[in-house]
């Protein structure tokens, strides 16, 4: 069974996204089932590519650009999908496992409806009360209440929904 992870981004960037990422698909080769990585245009990539790590397949997609705040994010998510949808074909993946933050999770679901597969959203953390601990922007702001509610969007209409601890579930 194929599986691909979209992901925000991927090793060789080092953190705990990307190794938490690492263990769940390394763990799905060994158990018989055959991953694929997306990684969105966050990854920093300059072109589309393709290259194995580990024997998986990882895809990367080339950056959007664009400094205007909600359009910047917007041409991502539409790229994204586009991607998304390439790559799903291309490798005959049965199932999207999309790992937040939304901004991955709604072109996934585009997708997915597009293609005729069922899409898992695996939620690590609410990205909008991140952004306000790191002083990205405050809590109750525009940009709070929006990425509040494309998280919502995303978990309403996944087919399954995983939570990596009680507390965010």
């Amino acid at each position: 069974m194929k599986v691909l992870h979209v992901l925000d981004h991927s090793l060789p960037i080092g953190s705990g996204y990307s190794y938490r990422s690492r263990s769940i698909v390394t763990a799905q080769k060994r158990l018989g089932l055959e991953p694929i990585v997306l990684t969105s245009p966050k990854q920093g990539s300059d072109h589309d590519g393709r290259e194995l790590v580990d024997g998986i397949p990882h895809y990367r997609t080339g950056r959007t650009g664009g400094r205007l705040p909600f359009a910047r994010e917007l041409r991502l998510m539409l790229r994204l999908a586009s991607r998304i949808i390439r790559v799903a074909r291309a490798e005959g993946a049965v199932l999207i496992h999309a790992h937040s933050p939304s901004l991955n999770g709604l072109p996934a679901l585009w997708a997915g409806r597009r293609l005729g597969l069922p899409v898992v959203y695996e939620v690590r953390t609410f990205w909008e009360d991140a952004a306000v601990n790191n002083g990205t922007f405050a809590e109750g702001s525009v940009r709070y209440r929006v990425s509040r509610a494309l998280e919502t969007i995303v978990l309403r209409r996944a087919h399954r929904v995983v939570a990596i601890c009680e507390g965010i579930r």
